[in-house]
């Protein structure tokens, strides 16, 4: 961008209103440019491809994705954006954005906080240091005070071409490591996951996966039946799959079957 072009921006919510309130109040600002409203979190990913914004002001609480989830994506671009959280007050939420330096506005948005935070945005948009942008960004979601904010995934952000795809969690019969990949199986074929399978662990909702091996986390609505085979549980899920059990996992895997 030129030195006084102004900074593309992209801002999303769910809730109709405050998103034409923050966009409003934007507008008010000749040094941004709102180049899109996103709705929720992946229409905010497939805007961000559209747009490469310079800056994104994403409410945390949205219902297919979380802006948190949208900011760990965002966090993997080539050129990311700088990321603002917008969200009700929530002590905790707060205090773990402050401590890993993250910069967020709180609702409902106030004109003043709102312009302090645009002459963040504006100088750091333009000062050219995408790469460590995106570096500091994954480090700072990572901080621990932070990763305890982020709510349970209701869908799984999956790569898929040059796009991120977002998989409803019942459409996923199997998520496995292979060669040091993540990989997700559904409509009969496998895509790339960005998320560690220990971390799966801790933010698929409760009880709808279950770990059956160090590489393999299987979801329970997908197993069609499973017994002992030569002292081996083995899992029979319901395309055809047959996934054994590891002996120090299957004793959890048929507690959580029963």
């Amino acid at each position: 961008m030129t030195e006084n072009a102004p900074v593309r921006v992209l801002i999303a919510d769910d809730e109709p209103r405050a998103r034409q309130f923050l966009e409003k109040l934007l507008g008010e600002h000749d040094e941004v440019d709102v180049v899109g409203a996103a709705r929720g979190g992946a229409e905010t990913l497939e805007l961000a491809q559209q747009y490469q914004p310079e800056a994104a002001f994403l409410d945390i609480h949205m219902p297919d994705l979380s802006g948190l989830e949208v900011a760990r994506q965002l966090a993997r671009y080539e050129k990311p954006p700088v990321v603002v959280f917008v969200t009700a007050y929530d002590r905790y939420a707060v205090e773990a954005f402050e401590v890993a330096a993250l910069d967020y506005v709180l609702k409902p948005v106030k004109r003043e906080r709102l312009a302090e935070t645009v002459g963040r945005v504006v100088g750091e948009g333009r000062n050219g240091r995408s790469s460590s942008r995106g570096r500091v960004l994954r480090e700072s979601l990572e901080h621990p005070e932070v990763a305890r904010q982020f709510p349970p995934l209701r869908r799984l952000p999956v790569r898929h071409r040059r796009e991120v795809r977002l998989l409803d969690l019942d459409q996923v019969p199997m998520i496995f490591s292979r060669d040091r990949l993540v990989l997700a199986r559904a409509e009969g074929r496998e895509y790339l996951v960005d998320y560690t399978l220990q971390e799966l662990e801790q933010r698929l909702p409760d009880g709808g996966f279950v770990r059956v091996h160090r590489a393999a986390l299987v979801n329970m609505q997908a197993i069609d039946s499973y017994g002992s085979e030569d002292g081996v549980l083995v899992l029979r899920l319901k395309d055809g799959t047959r996934v054994e059990a590891s002996e120090r996992r299957a004793a959890e895997v048929r507690r959580k079957l029963k």
